[in-house]
């Protein structure tokens, strides 16, 4: 039986939004790196994009976010914060630069990857649109194996909190002390982590 064709490469996005109501949502914070399919890093990471959107003010987010992630409402009200429209440009200056020309088919493009990625995809549609006529009309949802290990495995969720295991099943990941769950950069590279965990344990890399 002949191998299906390998995906282009994965897009691995996450972001941190103003509001878990997404039709009223803002982007708070976005990053993006990318990968092949076999996990492997397609730009050095000093390449990858972190990027915080720019507020006057930090009226109309939640309360949860001001208390669980105030670092990251810190970032939007700092003087790095950029633009959505920056942001947006960024984003796909880097998909073009890593991936090239954007393909006429769909089907050709990266996937975008990551944990409950139907999530950031609707933001994406409304706010930064410009990822999606670069990417799959498929996504690569993490948690879809994570939903499938719970329910058929009687084993624990891998720590994807951990950085020593992010490293050791994502060596090329770039961590810093001050980053932690629900921080955008770390989520995708701990994502990275977690998609090779399974595919271990799962033995998905096995030929058929």
């Amino acid at each position: 039986m002949s191998r299906p064709h390998q995906a282009p490469g994965y897009l691995w996005l996450d972001a941190e939004f103003s509001s878990l109501e997404l039709e009223e949502a803002e982007i708070l914070q976005v990053a993006l790196m990318a990968t092949d399919a076999n996990l492997k890093r397609l730009a050095p990471p000093e390449k990858d994009l972190v990027l915080f959107i720019k507020r006057d003010n930090d009226r109309g987010i939640s309360p949860w976010v001001k208390e669980h992630i105030p670092h990251i409402v810190r970032g939007c009200l700092g003087p790095k914060a950029v633009t959505l429209e920056d942001a947006e440009v960024r984003l796909c200056s880097y998909i073009d630069r890593v991936m090239g020309p954007i393909q006429e088919l769909p089907g050709q493009r990266p996937l975008i990857a990551g944990n409950s990625v139907h999530n950031d995809w609707y933001l994406f549609r409304r706010l930064l649109p410009g990822i999606l006529r670069r990417s799959h009309y498929r996504l690569l949802d993490v948690s879809t194996l994570k939903t499938q290990w719970t329910d058929f495995w009687d084993q624990p969720l891998p720590p994807k909190e951990d950085p020593a295991f992010i490293k050791r099943y994502f060596p090329e990941a770039n961590l810093r002390e001050d980053m932690g769950q629900h921080d955008a950069y770390f989520d995708i590279q701990a994502s990275v982590a977690e998609l090779a965990f399974y595919r271990e344990k799962l033995d998905l890399k096995s030929k058929i």
